[in-house]
């Protein structure tokens, strides 16, 4: 298209020239060649020339039209060549790439013929911005458009509610329905939406296909556990397949040590409980743990007298706490006194000044609750 355009500017010109230079074109011309003898005057035999040139240009667009279809010869037409239609998509990568927007969709629509239409359709649905994603067209949009538009609007799903996400991941399934991709966003849909039984079937027939189980390990564990709170038939299954799936995850430790003791089993509710914080200095299980171990104080200390409970805060925390129930005063007050004065913490705080409030002692209760707001 650009040749044609800079071809009839010349003409036009050239016809410019010659009306406004009258003189140069009515000067003669004689050219001989091959014992032929032409005359004529310079401007009969520059448009001569045009002609001519005008001609055989016509005759090859003929030639072409008549070995393409005249979609491919328009398409060639407007484009230019190939080597620039190829440089036009270069550029317009790179300005998405560089920029994220810009002037790549005008880059892209210019290159159009180097690549198959599929793809510069997909290539121009990608680089589109979120909000003039078109919507799906059942009849017009195929397969691969349909699953790229879902893809595309589902890339950040708090931008949509929990009914138009739902819509794209179905419309995305349906043409696709073992994407793994998409499968793995409808159980986060499902996990929203509080569908945690489909959800955990989805999770784990991805993990049985082995896809991203690193990354989807968690997401079962949790859902497992959410579905605990909603089967409480099966509370005790469902959390024990999530431990099995996370055993260092501590929420889900708790809540199987809990679901344990409902069930009248205390001893392994407790055993669950130590053998995690042998390897994670954890708080808020050492805490769990306590409800449990102080019907038994003193066998429970003594249980703890180990360097993997010794040399944790957490595992420190609950011996002490152990020591106090069990009468053994001195021992928590002295360990109490020395967990302060290494990491004064607003739970030891509080818990100094619970003791001394349990001795009515009042004004040094006050102080330690006190330093615990600013710890």
């Amino acid at each position: 298209m650009i040749r044609i355009v800079l071809a009839l500017l010349f003409i036009v010109a050239t016809f410019v020239a010659l009306v406004l230079f009258p003189d140069i074109a009515s000067q003669p011309v004689r050219i001989e060649v091959l014992g032929w003898l032409f005359e004529t005057r310079t401007g009969m035999f520059i448009l001569l020339i045009i002609v001519t040139l005008t001609l055989l240009w016509s005759l090859q667009k003929a030639f072409d039209l008549s070995i393409n279809s005249p979609k491919q010869m328009w398409s060639r037409l407007r484009s230019g060549s190939t080597k620039r239609r190829e440089s036009r998509l270069k550029e317009a990568l790179a300005t998405w790439v560089d920029e994220g927007k810009g002037h790549s969709q005008k880059l892209l629509k210019r290159s159009k013929g180097i690549i198959p239409d599929w793809l510069h359709e997909s290539l121009v649905l990608a680089w589109e911005k979120p909000e003039n994603f078109p919507k799906m067209d059942d009849e017009k949009d195929g397969p691969l458009i349909i699953a790229l538009k879902a893809r595309l609007a589902t890339d950040d799903a708090s931008t949509l509610n929990l009914s138009t996400r739902q819509h794209y991941l179905n419309a995305w399934l349906a043409v696709h329905p073992a994407a793994p991709l998409a499968l793995l966003r409808k159980a986060v849909l499902l996990g929203d939406m509080g569908e945690y039984a489909e959800q955990v079937q989805i999770l784990e027939a991805l993990i049985q296909n082995n896809k991203n189980i690193t990354k989807l390990k968690p997401l079962l564990a949790k859902a497992l556990a959410n579905l605990a709170t909603k089967d409480a038939a099966n509370k005790l299954v469902h959390l024990r397949k999530a431990n099995r799936l996370m055993p260092n995850d501590a929420q889900v430790t708790r809540q199987l040590a809990q679901a344990l003791a409902d069930s009248g089993d205390s001893s392994n509710a407790e055993r669950l409980l130590l053998d995690y914080l042998q390897q994670h200095d954890d708080i808020h299980t050492a805490q769990a743990a306590l409800k449990y171990l102080s019907f038994d104080a003193l066998k429970n200390f003594k249980r703890l007298d180990k360097p993997a409970y010794q040399n944790t805060y957490a595992g420190r925390w609950l011996r002490m706490m152990l020591a106090h129930e069990a009468d053994l005063v001195g021992i928590a007050k002295d360990t109490l006194d020395a967990m302060l004065e290494q990491s004064p913490t607003p739970l030891l705080w509080q818990t100094k000044g619970d003791w001394f409030a349990a001795e009515h002692e009042w004004e040094k209760a006050t102080s330690c609750y006190q330093k615990s707001l600013i710890s």
